[in-house]
């Protein structure tokens, strides 16, 4: 197979362009390094730092490839309640751009990585691809509006696509240019002996699904996946945020301060998915346990060996 990524350069893309390589794939990367890091990304793929606005870019880059897998978009929660514009034009009329380059160079198929923060802050903990989108944050949303987009494209053009609704992805990897997911912020903090972030009092309730087993979805979603199909991708089941602060104690062997600020906007207190379609569909569930990958994970931060 030959695929070109979007955003390989960073946490989740450079993970899939890894587990692409590692089974013969050819791969190619485009990524503008404005949140990713070029020394994360596998030497045996071809990488063109650029945005996937550059028309001349894709039109080059894009000829010959058998699916796109678009990671590129701009993640931050918190950030995007400050500044919304910069998210719908990121997320949402950038990918349009891709997508008109796909139509030009004949690539009939992308697999999107979706978020499952476009559920908000449902009714129920536990949410299937069915459950209203009812975003509480511009992240959220602007994820989401780019399933319709995928999905005017397939009607209109006959571009498949599927969409991956990612909750909460941990492991080896998490670099961020301004650290806000909460696991890779506390190793951090606990390798440096700094108090814990916590908000709601450590009570939220996440999903959290290992980085190799959403790049496995990835490529399951490729092999499986035909014509417009959504899909979760969780660990389907939720885990209390004070609890992970207690199996990172076991991991260091030491009790860690905390400190706690509160409410966060466009934040929700609970939501788990329900991974049943995509187990019955493409075959996938997730097989690294989170004790298991909250070690990998430490030890990641402990011994790294990328310097960023």
């Amino acid at each position: 197979m030959k695929a070109l990524v979007t955003g390989g350069a960073g946490f989740i893309g450079s993970n899939l362009v890894k587990f692409l390589c590692d089974r013969g794939h050819k791969v190619t990367v485009i990524d503008d390094l404005s949140a990713g890091f070029l020394a994360l990304v596998d030497k045996r793929c071809k990488f063109y730092r650029g945005s996937i606005t550059n028309v001349k870019l894709l039109d080059q880059v894009l000829p010959g490839n058998d699916v796109v897998f678009h990671l590129a978009a701009t993640a931050t929660i918190t950030y995007s309640v400050k500044n919304p514009k910069v998210y719908f034009r990121n997320n949402f009329m950038k990918g349009i751009v891709l997508l008109e380059g796909m139509r030009r160079a004949g690539v009939r198929k992308i697999i999107y990585s979706s978020s499952g923060a476009g559920y908000g802050q449902p009714d129920k903990v536990v949410v299937d691809e069915n459950t209203p989108i009812q975003p509480i944050n511009p992240y959220g949303a602007s994820k989401v509006a780019f399933e319709h987009a995928l999905s005017a494209y397939y009607h209109s053009f006959g571009i498949e696509s599927v969409s991956l609704r990612y909750f909460n992805v941990y492991g080896p990897r998490d670099e961020q240019k301004f650290s806000t997911r909460a696991l890779s912020r506390w190793i951090k903090s606990a390798l440096k002996n700094q108090p814990l972030i916590l908000y709601w009092g450590g009570r939220q309730i996440r999903d959290y699904v290992y980085v190799e087993d959403v790049a496995r979805a990835n490529l399951l979603a490729v092999q499986k996946g035909k014509g417009l199909k959504i899909y979760n991708v969780g660990a389907g089941r939720g885990i209390m945020m004070k609890e992970i602060v207690k199996k990172l104690g076991h991991i260091f062997g030491r009790n860690f301060r905390t400190k706690d600020l509160g409410e966060r906007p466009g934040d929700p207190r609970a939501v788990v998915a329900d991974i049943g379609r995509i187990g019955k569909e493409l075959g996938w569930r997730p097989q690294v346990d989170f004790d298991r990958g909250l070690e990998a994970m430490v030890d990641y931060y402990r011994y790294r060996r990328i310097r960023i």
